[in-house]
């Protein structure tokens, strides 16, 4: 009650007017310093202000006696100390526009103007102003401030440079110490100098990169006076932005001053008094208000937004878990509000436009890279005109470390799915196509998209989706005996033909039919695939070398006869499948019989490489946002997680030596294709083993429009992921030219026997991510901000000729046991889950309903049943697929997926109504970086970024 009798006490002080005031908004550092004392010897005390908290955008404190900060959180206020705040928002002294000259005579006037409005006394007045003008000491002073380097010097003068204004103290100023006598104690008072002030040494360098430029500092003094009448509050806004003494730790310009001083007080805390001010400081509504503010009436509705939109945490005793649903609640509350603020402003624009006559559509619209033309290549000619003009820059931009760095990593994330697909494509076509056909077709590609394509953030490479169809293309044509590669080049050409009509008729506009809904249902598919596939070729390991207590016996069971061979390791261009018993030599033709059929401890150590490499690739990928090692570390071990599994479990292999056997991959020692007296480099289209009819090469048309399907499908949702807005690209797209080039890649790959190839999402996810620039002087605890992505060709083109030149590494290739690469398999399939919505559904339900998450949409807003409706409708959906594709008509099941367009949009609005589908089928948008509660990015995985598997 005493300090409310003194807050009524207290009068509105005028503003200066008649002189230049600096009306512009700047952003704010906030500072609070308590003063203390401390018991010096022969009983004296040593005064000075401390500083305890500080706000760029949240909160830290000073962590008790360590000297050294806390983490950065939101700042949790009492409801007390709120409305202390507001009562002496209402009744304290406002300044505003204070013009001064430096500390001293800022602290006269707070001073004078304390005494004027009857808040001091006249015989305090030294005592305050002394008070006032003591030094303020900063945690670990000369452990962060010494380090004076010529860079740091340097920074300094060129952020001091950056405000007007700034001047010295006069030399009145530059006292030192001085000792008074009051209440017959004798009390050490520091005065500040302008020394300390012009001594860089004593300002935080490394804490004023994080402060946006052009910030300024709101001080917070508070403390406890016991020889002052009654409490005294007042709030200083400077006319402008003055460099001052020695008031903070950070070099910046001072604009606002709040103090709150005063005797002890029952149930009354000056330091939680300060933190409300301080927390309100570093709100951008209330600060915004601040700057603008004309008198007491300004600022007050400006608190008094702050606390409509502030929630109260009641008493009692709960645990952290049961805070989620208030957080969203304020989550929530904040989002309605930028929402209502965002449709009056829609609306308000486009009355000016409706004033203007203009069109609403035609701005939008006309950045919209999908948008048709209208003419014939429309979209083709637009993306050569938008994009080709900036290739010069996509050469320089490249020039750079981190473009290098990106090279690297890229190189073994390109790699490893080659080797992995190349060695499944061998045992799925024969041989026909294997491991080299795999990496010279990627190289091929790779490096002419890099050249010519519009979006050169893409990486081009195999992927799931190819594999389900060159499986399906070799199947067919082997059991309708028709001439598999010659069948195949047909396809090529088609293709080709299919994406010059696809271009010409500006058809890319159809992929935003393609929602998530699809998109889920084909990624959990293949997922679904890779697991399976794993498993199916152990089992099939396990059927061919079983696991017999005597291994005799089990020879007898089997029908076999065997005789054990002191050497059966890798053979030069070995080309032996899981169920041939014999292993053809590419040097001639000669069978040489060698008996690998029935094997001792191979189908144990073949599980046991193909678990491991998982095992291994799975703990590095989670290892990339774990919380041991440094961030550097754990991200290089993260991102080639599985390239050092593969290297562990070859070397592991290698170690274990000619003792145990184990499918080695199928890489010749030359430049030669997997099966020389098999194919060449390249096919005649009229037939390679035999004639090929006129009508099979008219119904090669039919799988060339399955896999254009899948070809354009990936290529196109693929290059939405990576053109997000999220990235802040600024040269351009390149959609139909894109599209052009991969419909040339077919006819080429067709007339060579290579694999088609696509866009492959996850790697171009992680291309994007490596090329990312991330602002490192964010404010403490605040999230990292994407500020571009380098946009060159530079790295696209050299991991495609680094891929090449691993063609030549078949000495080392042929090492790479076939159960690793069925590791990598395991791992891709589990790994994409990751990132399917889908797959979330399903673990919820079997969670039980108190443990769900009410942060997510469509748990909060879409009713229990509904939600596990739409998830049954999805997994029937993938069983339809599934049935297709092994299915004779395996090939048909593109066109399966593609009617789940119509069925997404005409079908599932007669059972979900708007809302419901809004929350269930919305596309995620991702941003780059996410804090855990260390206050340190927490980047998404890419397997999580991109829904389509990889």
């Amino acid at each position: 009650m005493e300090l409310m009798r003194g807050f009524k006490e207290l009068e509105c002080g005028k503003p200066l007017l008649g002189s230049p005031v600096d009306i512009q908004h700047h952003q704010l550092f906030v500072e609070l310093d308590e003063l203390v004392t401390e018991q010096h010897e022969d009983d004296v005390e040593l005064w000075e202000w401390r500083e305890k908290a500080r706000w760029i955008k949240f909160e830290e404190n000073v962590l008790g006696q360590a000297d050294k900060w806390g983490r950065p959180h939101v700042a949790s206020l009492s409801f007390q100390s709120l409305i202390h705040l507001h009562k002496a928002l209402e009744n304290s002294l406002i300044y505003l526009d204070m013009e001064v000259q430096n500390a001293s005579d800022m602290m006269e006037q707070v001073v004078s103007r304390l005494i004027s409005q009857g808040q001091v006394s006249k015989s305090n007045e030294d005592y305050l102003k002394n008070a006032l003008l003591l030094r303020h000491s900063h945690p670990n002073e000369k452990a962060k401030y010494m380090n004076t380097n010529k860079s740091n010097s340097q920074f300094l003068l060129a952020r001091s440079l950056s405000y007007a204004g700034g001047k010295e103290d006069s030399k009145e100023n530059d006292s030192r110490a001085v000792t008074i006598d009051m209440d017959s104690h004798q009390v050490l008072v520091k005065r500040m100098t302008s020394a300390d002030a012009s001594d860089s040494k004593h300002y935080n360098l490394e804490l004023l990169k994080k402060i946006p430029e052009g910030a300024e500092i709101a001080s917070v003094l508070v403390g406890t006076l016991k020889d002052l009448d009654k409490p005294c509050v007042m709030l200083v806004r400077l006319a402008r932005a003055e460099m001052l003494d020695n008031l903070s730790e950070v070099p910046l310009p001072i604009r606002f001053l709040f103090i709150c001083l005063g005797p002890p007080v029952p149930h009354m805390d000056y330091v939680e008094i300060g933190r409300s001010l301080s927390t309100l400081m570093s709100n951008q509504r209330f600060h915004d208000a601040a700057y603008s503010a004309m008198d007491r009436s300004a600022i007050l509705a400006a608190m008094n937004e702050f606390l409509d939109e502030s929630l109260v945490l009641p008493p009692g005793d709960f645990d952290s878990t049961t805070l989620l649903p208030i957080m969203y609640m304020a989550q929530q509350k904040l989002k309605e509000k930028k929402a209502k603020e965002a449709k009056a402003k829609a609306e308000l624009e486009q009355q000016k436009e409706e004033l203007s006559n203009l069109s609403i559509s035609s701005g939008g619209e006309e950045d919209d890279p999908l948008k048709r033309t209208g003419r014939p290549f429309g979209g083709l000619i637009k993306d050569i005109r938008t994009r080709y003009p900036k290739y010069l820059s996509d050469i320089k931009d490249g020039l750079n470390f981190q473009a290098l760095a990106a090279l690297i990593f890229i190189y073994f994330a390109a790699v490893s799915p080659a080797i992995t697909f190349g060695g499944l494509l061998d045992d799925k076509t024969d041989s026909y196509i294997g491991a080299s056909e795999l990496l010279l077709g990627t190289t091929i590609g790779g490096i002419l998209f890099s050249l010519f394509s519009g979006q050169p953030l893409l990486i081009v490479g195999f992927t799931g989706p190819l594999l389900v169809f060159e499986e399906g293309v070799y199947t067919f044509a082997t059991s309708n005996n028709i001439d598999y590669l010659s069948w195949r080049l047909w396809i090529g050409i088609w293709i080709c033909i299919i994406a010059i009509i696809h271009v010409a008729t500006e058809a890319s506009f159809l992929v935003r039919f393609v929602s998530r809904f699809t998109q889920e249902i084909f990624a959990f598919l293949i997922s679904l695939i890779f697991i399976y596939e794993t498993f199916a070729k152990l089992v099939l390991i396990f059927q061919t070398h079983p696991l017999c207590w005597n291994f005799e016996d089990c020879l007898a069971k089997t029908g076999r006869s065997f005789s054990y061979l002191p050497h059966i390791g890798p053979v030069e261009n070995d080309t032996t499948s899981l169920l041939d018993n014999t292993t053809t030599s590419s040097n001639s033709s000669a069978t040489v019989p060698i008996d690998v059929l029935v094997q001792p401890n191979t189908a144990l150590l073949s599980m046991t490489l193909t678990l491991f490499t998982f095992a291994m690739a799975y703990y590095f990928k989670g290892l990339r946002n774990a919380k041991i090692l440094g961030r550097t570390i754990r991200r290089a071990l993260g991102d080639f997680g599985v390239p050092i599994a593969i290297l562990i479990m070859v070397i592991a292999d290698f170690l274990i030596g000619d003792d145990v056997y184990t499918q080695k991959l199928a890489v010749p020692a030359t430049f030669s294709p997997t099966s020389p007296e098999k194919r060449g480099w390249f096919i005649n289209p009229l037939g390679e083993e035999k004639p090929l009819p006129i009508a099979h090469m008219f119904s090669a048309a039919i799988p060339a429009l399955v896999g254009a399907i899948l070809i354009f499908l990936e290529t196109l949702i693929t290059g939405m992921i990576v053109n997000k807005k999220e990235h802040k690209l600024s040269k351009g797209t390149g959609f139909h030219l894109d599209i052009l080039l991969m419909g040339l890649f077919g006819m080429v790959n067709g007339f060579m026997a290579l694999p088609f190839v696509t866009c492959a999402t996850v790697r171009s996810v992680a291309h994007t991510s490596a090329l990312t620039v991330i602002s490192k002087n964010h404010a403490p605890g605040e999230q990292p901000k994407l500020e571009k992505v380098i946009e060159q060709r530079v790295t696209n083109f050299g991991v495609h000729i680094l891929v090449g030149a691993s063609m030549f590494l078949g000495m080392v290739l042929k090492y790479i046991p076939i159960a690793t690469l069925f590791g990598v398999f395991l791992y891709m399939g589990v790994a994409s889950l990751g990132g399917i919505q889908l797959y979330q559904r399903l673990v919820l339900l079997i969670t039980p309903t108190k443990h769900h998450p009410m942060d997510v949409g469509y748990v909060r807003y879409v009713r229990l049943l509904k939600m596990h409706m739409f998830t049954a409708i999805q997994v029937l959906c993938v069983g339809v697929l599934w049935a297709v594709k092994s299915s004779p008509a395996a090939l048909a099941f593109p066109f399966v997926l593609i009617l789940l367009v119509p069925f997404r949009s005409f079908v599932l609005p007669k059972i979900f109504n708007e809302e419901e589908l809004a929350e269930l089928d919305k596309a995620d948008s991702n941003s780059v970086g996410a804090l855990d509660k260390a206050g340190e990015e927490n980047e998404p995985d890419f397997y999580e970024q991109a829904h389509m598997p990889i």
